[in-house]
């Protein structure tokens, strides 16, 4: 039986529908990944902020040293993206997700320990390569476990707390460090994840149907839950990882997302030095990106309910293409509605890039063999992703400084357009 029967059999078609009508248990599926993107987001990245200052001090460790191998040990998250996804093929995502989350919290809680630049690079790749484990490959497949339909709705909602994380996590780090100093104060964030691992023992499964409950929250009689769930058990995807990497379609997934990310971490990384630089004292440009940030909050909602509404690769080929306006917008110094306006925009896309892109690989590939496709495009993905900084700096260094910066990711805008527009979408057979 190919996929796209297999899936026709497992719950009746619906046509587009943009409501969030996800029912309790889907409800607390969106929720408990939210959380986890909140805080495997600030663990990974936006607690840099805080945390190479603060070892820095602790153990008179440079900064600029922390912080140039905090970029090799961030490659953990890559890995993670292949084999996290063969433990969720093997033994379901709720396990991945246990597994990922107590070894995170472990490696996190020991980063205040140890005095020494090799402890922290293993501890910090084990943070990037359990923090994507747990939230961005485990929990990214029981999104789509549960939601194979209305992924993109789906990912709109949990992909607020990613950007949410963006504006408060670090003040709840500091706060930890002042009140449990520097030690234990790693370890008050480990507690979080340590509830949350509670909280995914006590009310996740891997599957709607385990639960009682429907794909999407469709109708479907008792009957249909019961065989839906039967061919979720007894399938096997009809792929190997290296069948895949022979697959056009992957590639131009993985190379369009990763560009996605180039344009977005380029933007944002320098969001501050940029505004500085165009006469913006520092409180000001750290305030402008802070609204930016809760700008992105319903700028994440937006982008998945743009993505149910007029298909994933509709809404990718929009959203690179609002990259390239708010980055010619930021280019050039026009005036201050031009610059208001690209504020706006950069916010509002926030949000828009994981679920995105996370969700294009659902409506390729069923649910069965989502995490088998993910597995091998995340790779791709964050192979190119890490090229961001590379580009910045050849930008800055040989083209002039932001404005050449700034055009190359303008250039590679439409190249994530183009790669998106001849992506074939229909699920494979």
């Amino acid at each position: 039986m190919s996929e796209q029967t297999a899936d026709a059999a497992s719950f009746p078609a619906i046509p587009t529908d943009t409501r969030s009508n996800f029912g309790r248990w889907g409800w607390t599926i969106v929720i408990i990944e939210g959380l986890m993107l909140w805080v495997a987001a600030g663990v990974q990245v936006h607690g840099l902020n805080i945390i190479v200052p603060v070892l820095s001090d602790y153990f008179a460790i440079p900064k600029t040293t922390l912080l140039f191998w905090a970029t090799p040990a961030s490659w953990g998250s890559v890995v993670a993206a292949y084999l996290v996804a063969k433990i969720v093929e093997a033994k379901g995502a709720k396990f991945a997700i246990l597994l990922s989350l107590v070894a995170c919290a472990v490696c996190f809680g020991l980063l205040g320990t140890f005095n020494s630049i090799w402890a922290f690079v293993a501890l910090f790749a084990g943070v990037c390569f359990f923090g994507s484990g747990y939230a961005y490959v485990a929990g990214f497949a029981l999104i789509a476990n549960w939601f194979p339909r209305k992924k993109n709705l789906a990912f709109g909602w949990v992909t607020m707390g990613q950007t949410m994380s963006t504006a408060l996590f670090i003040p709840l780090l500091a706060m930890c460090f002042g009140v449990f100093g520097v030690q234990f104060g790693f370890w008050a964030i480990s507690a979080l994840m340590i509830v949350l691992f509670v909280l995914v023992g006590a009310l996740v499964v891997n599957l709607p149907e385990q639960r009682g409950c429907t794909p999407d929250n469709v109708p479907m009689s008792a009957a249909e839950i019961e065989r839906s769930k039967q061919e979720q058990a007894n399938y096997v995807a009809p792929f190997t990882s290296l069948q895949l990497l022979k697959m056009r379609d992957v590639w131009t997934i993985g190379i369009g997302s990763g560009g996605i990310f180039v344009v977005l971490v380029g933007v944002l990384s320098q969001l501050v030095p940029r505004l500085m630089a165009m006469g913006f004292p520092l409180n000001t440009a750290i305030l402008y990106m802070s609204i930016a940030a809760f700008i992105g909050v319903p700028g994440a909602y937006f982008w998945g309910w743009l993505g149910q509404k007029v298909s994933t690769k509709a809404g990718l080929i929009i959203y690179s293409l609002w990259w390239l306006v708010a980055v010619v917008l930021n280019m050039f110094e026009f005036n201050t509605w031009t610059l208001y306006a690209s504020l706006l925009m950069i916010g509002i896309s926030f949000g828009g890039a994981s679920n995105l892109t996370t969700s294009i690989v659902a409506e390729k590939f069923p649910r069965g063999a989502f995490i088998t496709a993910f597995g091998v495009i995340q790779p791709i993905q964050g192979v190119i992703r890490c090229c961001a900084f590379a580009v910045l700096a050849f930008g800055l260094t040989y083209l002039g400084g932001y404005a050449g910066a700034y055009a190359l990711l303008a250039c590679i805008a439409v190249v994530n357009a183009f790669l998106f527009w001849i992506t074939d979408t229909s699920p494979v057979a």
